[in-house]
């Protein structure tokens, strides 16, 4: 039996989850055991939104080609 897959959050739930590990780390009283893994969340996290980011510039540039603009 196969685990069923976690979908993958949109740009702007990555970018305000990511904002969020990025003010715990803006206080001085992180914790090491939790602020590794807000860290490898915030990679993952960074991760997402380039990918987002680069789907959308394909995206621009088919319109804009379309349009001869």
């Amino acid at each position: 039996m196969t685990m069923p897959t976690k979908k993958q959050p949109t740009f702007k739930q990555a970018f305000e989850e990511l904002e969020k590990i990025a003010e715990t780390f803006e206080r001085d009283d992180v914790d090491l055991e939790s602020g590794l893994k807000d860290f490898e969340r915030g990679l993952e996290l960074a991760q997402i939104c380039k990918q987002h980011i680069q789907t959308l510039e394909v995206r621009v540039k088919e319109i804009r080609e379309k349009f001869n603009v």
